[in-house]
């Protein structure tokens, strides 16, 4: 229940001495789960998988392609990074998406030390470890902080920028320096429409008087002079080295979500920006309206300016944008958390308690589900428990993996001593999310990591394909109409040839969905646990006739 408690009469809240390797530990048992010992899953790993594995087999850096077509969604920095990384560790045995996968916890270490010396800047003492919680706590974050994927990438650079912009007051140069390398993060590992919203937002601050001088002008023209001639270089390259990529780059993905220069795409489907907000930057937006809130009386100082100014800017551009996705958010979690981060230690009893107990049921009740279902999978009982979680993926064959099982149980163990501390209560409240955020995802990769792979990954159905062509060496397979999920998972798991154009040559055809009547299918399969749903058939398009195998 809400209450009103006069100001004389508050509690001055006490911050305890904090030992900093705690933060640490919470920081790296949240970001190493889920990292390695897993195939490429989908949506998004399959892409990015195969893409760096064509960049470490072959070395032409320049196009991120897959198969026989260009994939040039987000510009190559990503895959630079985690090629770069996955080139010595494959030859030392390690599969290129766990190694490239390595690549992710490192960007968002970075993303990590980039908002906790923002909230620091902004602040003060002790205030950026809030900021690392409340980011880490966001529910959106979960699964891209953790994705052999390049959406990582938009925030490292967005807690970079920010605490660029919160230092560009005080020390220029250093601030115009980082930020360029923030700019050019997003010009080579994102796309143009986000570097536009970035520096949209920091030409915003000059209405505001902490940065209407001519320091923070010096630091603006330090940033561009850094970021915009070497983004530069990889345009101008790949121009050269294939122009039709280039063209298509330039029309269509240049801009993001907005599309590109050629085909601009404005205002998405009503209300999914609202609906996905929600529950994407949870709980950090409630608790940043709260942080404006309670400083109104400083909304002209920079610890409310700065966060304020970009999450509404961001807010406009989301709205306005062609095509939004979840990720679009992650940007937005940087501001949001920042004046979370404002307001925690204001933040009302009552609402402070309803929000520690409401993480504590949820993330407590979800843990003791999934240790629930993992027992009855293994021993079988209680019996209808079981049938549940067998009829989701009737082929798996049950498993110990001791290693996930000791970490799961630490980890819980863990969890409940941390909860018993006390602390000032709005702090309180955001540890225990952050720590029942990473005691759920570390629960449920030390578990669940090896039957979460059978239903995600398209390995199995690949090697099989891959086995029923080899009678058939140097044959091509039309995938023109395959998902690209299929046809990726074939480019990275297998050396068959697909071709996405130029399909008049190829005997063979990939397709979803049931054959026709008078085609010939030679194979069948798709992923284990989902076969009822999604199941890919290879056609001989010269036969006439239906032979099942």
């Amino acid at each position: 229940m809400l209450t009103y408690v006069p100001p004389t009469e508050r509690e001055t809240p006490v911050i305890p001495n904090q030992r900093p390797w705690l933060l640490l530990l919470l920081c790296l048992v949240w970001l190493l789960p889920g990292l390695v010992g897993h195939d490429p899953w989908k949506p998004a790993e399959l892409e990015t998988a195969a893409v760096v594995k064509r960049f470490v087999d072959e070395g032409y850096w320049v196009l991120p392609r897959f198969a026989d077509v260009a994939y040039l969604e987000f510009a190559p920095l990503y895959y630079w990074s985690a090629a770069i990384v996955a080139w010595p560790l494959s030859r030392l045995g390690m599969d290129i998406h766990d190694a490239g996968r390595l690549v992710t916890g490192l960007w968002m270490a970075l993303s990590l030390w980039g908002i906790g010396l923002a909230g620091r800047e902004l602040y003060g003492r002790r205030q950026g470890r809030v900021a690392v919680m409340a980011l880490i706590g966001c529910v959106g974050l979960i699964i891209w902080g953790h994705q052999l994927a390049p959406q990582v990438l938009l925030v490292a650079a967005f807690s970079w920028h920010t605490y660029a912009l919160a230092h560009s007051t005080r020390r220029p140069l250093i601030a115009g320096a980082l930020l360029g390398l923030a700019w050019l993060v997003l010009l080579l590992g994102a796309t143009w429409g986000e570097f536009l919203l970035a520096l949209a937002s920091a030409v915003l601050l000059l209405v505001f008087r902490p940065w209407r001088r001519a320091v923070y002008l010096t630091a603006l023209v330090t940033a561009l002079v850094i970021s915009l001639p070497l983004a530069a270089v990889w345009a101008l390259w790949l121009h050269q080295f294939s122009p039709a990529a280039f063209q298509a780059w330039w029309r269509f993905d240049a801009l993001g979500p907005f599309g590109g220069l050629g085909s601009l795409q404005l205002f998405h489907s009503f209300g999914f920006f609202i609906s996905t907000v929600a529950w994407f930057a949870w709980p950090a937006l409630p608790l940043a309206a709260w942080g404006v809130w309670s400083n109104r009386r400083q909304w002209s100082g920079p610890a409310i300016v700065l966060p304020a100014s970009m999450a509404a800017l961001m807010a406009v551009w989301l709205a306005c944008a062609g095509e939004v996705r979840d990720y679009s958010l992650l940007p937005l979690l940087i501001p949001l958390s920042l004046l979370a981060t404002a307001g925690i230690d204001g933040l009302r009893r009552g609402a402070a308690a309803a929000l520690n107990w409401f993480g504590l049921m949820t993330f407590g009740v979800g843990t003791l589900g999934l240790w629930l279902c993992w027992v009855a999978l293994h021993f079988g009982v209680p019996p209808r428990l079981y049938a549940w979680v067998n009829g989701m993926n009737p082929d798996h064959v049950p498993s110990m993996a001791v290693p996930g099982l000791l970490f799961a149980a630490v980890l819980s163990v863990v969890w409940w001593r941390v909860i018993t501390r006390k602390r000032p209560l709005g702090r309180l409240a955001v540890t225990n999310w952050a720590c029942g955020v990473t005691l759920l995802w570390g629960v449920l990769i030390g578990l669940w990591q090896p039957w979460l792979d059978e239903t995600k990954s398209y390995r199995e159905a690949s090697v099989s394909l891959e086995r029923k062509m080899a009678g058939e060496p140097g044959s091509c397979i039309d995938a023109s109409t395959a998902p690209d999920a299929m046809v990726v998972s074939l480019d990275y798991f297998t050396g068959l040839q697909l071709r996405r154009v130029g399909i008049d040559a190829c005997r063979w055809q990939l397709r979803q969905g049931p054959p026709r009547d008078g085609e010939k299918v030679i194979w069948e399969g798709g992923r284990r646990g989902d076969q009822r749903d999604e199941m890919f058939y290879l056609l001989d398009k010269g036969a006439t006739r239906q032979v099942l195998p």
